[in-house]
C-alpha cells in the first residue's frame, strides 16, 4: 500500500510539473527571436526600372523634338514618342512592382523595416484583421497595419501565415490551409529580440497599470501583457494556456 501511495504521489507532482512547462507565460526577461527577410531585387522590380527608364526617355525625346526643336518643324515621330512614353508611365504605375522592404516575422509580431531604425512593428495580440489577397498579405490594428508583398517577400508571407495560424488561429479562419506554402527553415536570417518596453501599458485582465517591468508577465503564443498578481488561467486575446 505505501508502495501504491508513493506511486500515485510521484505520478502527481510529474503530471503538474508537465503541466507547468506546458504553459505560454513568459516573464520579460525571456529569449525572443524573429526572422528577418531582406527586401531584395526581384525579376518584377527590376523590368519596372527598365519599364520606368524607357518611359522617362521616350516622353522626354518626344518633348523635345515637339516643341524643342530651334528653327524646324516637329519631328514626325514626336507624338509617336510621347504617346508611347505616357502608355509605358501608366503600365508602371499601375502594375510596377519595386523593390520591396525588409519584413521582420517571430514572438513580437510582424513588421517591416523602413530604415535600420525605423520599425513599424504590429504585436500578435493586437490584430485585429488579416486579409490575403494576390498582391499582399495584410495585418490590421486598429493604429497599425503591416502589408508583405507576396511576390517579392513571399517566404516572409508564407512564415507571417504560418505563425498566425499558431498564434492568433481565430483571425485567419477565412485564409485557406494551402494559400501560401509553408515557410522554409533556411529563409530569412534569425534575429534575438531585446526584452520589450512594458512599463506603463496595462494589464490586460485587471486595465492594472504595470509600474515596474519584473511585475509583468507575457502570454508566450501572443504577447499579450499582464500583470504578475493578475495572470488569468487563459490569455484573453488567443486563449493559450497561463497558468496549470
Amino acid at each position: 500500500m505505501a508502495a501504491d501511495s508513493s506511486t500515485k504521489r510521484k505520478r502527481k507532482t510529474s503530471g503538474t510539473a508537465a503541466d507547468a512547462r506546458d504553459t505560454f507565460l513568459r516573464t520579460r526577461s525571456d529569449p525572443r527571436q524573429e526572422w528577418r527577410y531582406d527586401g531584395g531585387s526581384s525579376l518584377p522590380a527590376v523590368l519596372t526600372m527598365v519599364g520606368g527608364s524607357l518611359a522617362a526617355l521616350c516622353l522626354g525625346a518626344g518633348v523635345f523634338g515637339q516643341f524643342l526643336r530651334e528653327g524646324a518643324a516637329p519631328h514626325p515621330y514626336a507624338l509617336y514618342l510621347l504617346g508611347a512614353g505616357a502608355v509605358l508611365a501608366v503600365l508602371v504605375a499601375l502594375f510596377g512592382q519595386w523593390g520591396a522592404l525588409p519584413m521582420r516575422v517571430g514572438d513580437a509580431g510582424v513588421a517591416v523595416e523602413r530604415s535600420a531604425g525605423e520599425v513599424d512593428r504590429l504585436g500578435w495580440c493586437d490584430v485585429n484583421a488579416v486579409q490575403l489577397t494576390a498582391t499582399a498579405l495584410t495585418f490590421r490594428s486598429p493604429g497599425t497595419v503591416v502589408s508583405i508583398p507576396v511576390r517579392a517577400q513571399r517566404e516572409a508571407a508564407a512564415r507571417a501565415l504560418a505563425e498566425a495560424r499558431t498564434r492568433i488561429p481565430g483571425k485567419v479562419t477565412g485564409i485557406q490551409e494551402k494559400a501560401l506554402p509553408k515557410p522554409s527553415e533556411g529563409a530569412g536570417r534569425v534575429l534575438t529580440l531585446e526584452p520589450p518596453q512594458i512599463a506603463g501599458l496595462r494589464c490586460k485582465a485587471s486595465d492594472k497599470v504595470i509600474t515596474f517591468e519584473r511585475d509583468a508577465r507575457l502570454c508566450g503564443r501572443c504577447g499579450e501583457v499582464y500583470h504578475k498578481d493578475d495572470v488569468p488561467r487563459r490569455c484573453a486575446t488567443c486563449e493559450a494556456p497561463l497558468r496549470a
